[in-house]
């Protein structure tokens, strides 16, 4: 047997010279694309996306800039309150919607509103008065000259022209809302007569008053000992018998007096203003009559009664109820004006800008 081994013999394989690459076209190489790098990077940021159509009209951002700056301006107050985490608040647990969320709905709701309506009202025929031109140039020169920093109307092109533009819009839609409420069926008589006026009795009074009330050691809220209650008992008094003689109870107490405090306050019966006891005594009296020296648990008080029926709640009540049925009224209107339309908010481009730093 042949125990030769047999060699197998591969093809052998051709080695491939490298080649340099010449650095001229690495360089051309590089440069082609840092311009598509840096062009793709400004038509991002010149690239104007549509924010909202109706009709088949575009609205950019710059065209919506005034309504958002509203929104923004709104919640700032609350921001500046609540600091930097009051607009990534949680408002709906069940989709995590966020204040910042909320608050760009409201804006483009905004939008959607004023632009639909003034379509609308333009179709019905509707122009601006002589008065309403000067009015909205009154305004716009207001915002440019009071209301408006100059940061704020640069950074959104709030310029004379086009603050006329959009405040033309909203003055003309106003009378435009205004007649379609005024021709509602709404009874405000009988929504007034569902509301109980005895419910809505303001009793409008001044008085002074001085604490019997302390801080103890753990700055914990205490009553006063005996003679401490004397003492302001004492002041108080002396400062009762001016009041008799006195018209102008707000000239009574002395700059420099720290105890002793002048209020005017108005309150209904199921308020909690004063104690029951006091607010018994008080809703007793006569108009222009003062109070003895009161006392309750925090304090002593001298009072005089202003108006014991007072028809002011009452009237806010019925003229709330009344505007309450002209919303639900309107608003039914402007839906169905709504669906006439087609119209669409680009969220996917929404999502570019972050409420609270658009406008402001």
């Amino acid at each position: 047997m042949n125990k030769t081994k047999k060699i197998i013999k591969y093809p052998k394989q051709e080695v491939k010279e490298k080649k340099n690459i010449n650095p001229k076209i690495w360089m051309v190489t590089s440069i082609v694309l840092l311009i598509a790098l840096v062009g793709s990077l400004l038509f991002d940021q010149l690239y104007k996306r549509t924010i909202i159509t109706i009709d088949g009209d575009k609205y950019y951002m710059e065209d919506l800039t005034y309504y958002i700056y509203g929104i923004e301006s709104a919640h700032d107050y609350y921001s500046q309150m609540f600091g930097a985490q009051y607009w990534d608040m949680v408002i709906d647990q069940s989709t995590g919607s966020t204040t910042r969320d909320m608050a760009m709905d409201e804006a483009m709701n905004s939008a959607l509103y004023t632009e639909i309506l003034y379509r609308e009202a333009i179709a019905d025929g509707y122009t601006l008065t002589d008065e309403d031109k000067e009015k909205v140039e009154t305004n716009v020169a207001s915002l440019l000259d009071e209301q408006l920093t100059e940061n704020v109307i640069e950074k959104n092109g709030f310029t004379k022209e086009y603050l006329t533009d959009v405040l033309s819009k909203t003055t003309l839609v106003s009378r435009y809302r205004q007649d379609i409420i005024d021709s509602l069926d709404i009874d405000d008589e009988a929504i007034k007569a569902e509301i109980d006026y005895d419910e809505y009795r303001q009793y409008d009074v001044e008085y002074v008053f001085i604490s019997t009330e302390t801080q103890d050691e753990d700055n914990k809220t205490v009553a006063m000992n005996d003679t401490e209650k004397e003492a302001v008992h004492n002041k108080i008094n002396s400062l009762y018998e001016t009041a008799l003689e006195t018209e102008d109870w707000s000239e009574l107490i002395p700059e420099e007096e720290k105890e002793l405090i002048y209020r005017e306050r108005s309150f209904l019966e199921r308020d909690t203003v004063f104690s029951e006891e006091l607010e018994t005594i008080i809703m007793a009296m006569d108009n222009d009559s003062i109070s003895e020296i009161l006392e309750d648990e925090s304090g002593y008080y001298f009072v005089r009664m202003i108006n014991n029926n007072s028809s002011e709640s009452y009237d806010n009540a019925v003229q709330n109820a009344i505007t309450n049925a002209e919303e639900e009224g309107f608003n039914e209107v402007y839906n169905e004006i709504s669906d006439q339309y087609e119209k669409e908010v680009n969220k996917k481009a929404l999502k570019r800008y972050r409420m609270g730093n658009i406008t402001l």
